[in-house]
């Protein structure tokens, strides 16, 4: 349970640093009190673990079916333990290499709905592909 506190509180940290990020009060408070919840309902941890899951199944059958490309390979990694999911992505380009890159899904975006984060995932492909094929081909 430590380990999980631990996380939430990175998270206000990195929230709180986060010059793109405008932070307030009560989205700080809001958090501080869900961390004080955990620690008074250890079982609640479980309870969010399984949902954040839930939720993340739903996400990768939404990317999955916006990404369908043969030069595309998704693999996903949802940690049972600790640390954000992500998922590695590997797309061969011009059908000679393989370029990667892991799209880590933070714990901030698990507030957010299923369709959200697909969005924003297949956002994050499309531009790894859009970089990749600008090298490849040249700046049009």
């Amino acid at each position: 349970m430590e380990k999980v506190c631990e996380e939430k509180l990175e998270e206000i940290v990195v929230l709180l640093n986060d010059p793109d990020e405008t932070v307030m009060i009560e989205e700080v408070k809001e958090k501080l009190e869900k961390i004080l919840a955990l620690v008074n309902n250890p079982e609640k941890i479980e309870m969010e673990k399984k949902e954040s899951k839930e939720k993340l199944e739903k996400v990768v059958a939404l990317v999955n079916n916006a990404m369908a490309n043969p030069d595309i390979e998704l693999e996903y990694c949802i940690p049972d333990v600790s640390g954000d999911p992500y998922m590695h992505l590997k797309y061969t380009a011009n059908g000679t290499h393989i370029m990667e890159q892991k799209l880590p899904i933070k714990h901030r975006y698990l507030n957010k709905t299923p369709e959200d984060i697909a969005n924003l995932v297949t956002f994050y492909i499309e531009q790894f592909i859009e970089e990749i094929d600008s090298v490849e081909h040249g700046a049009q």
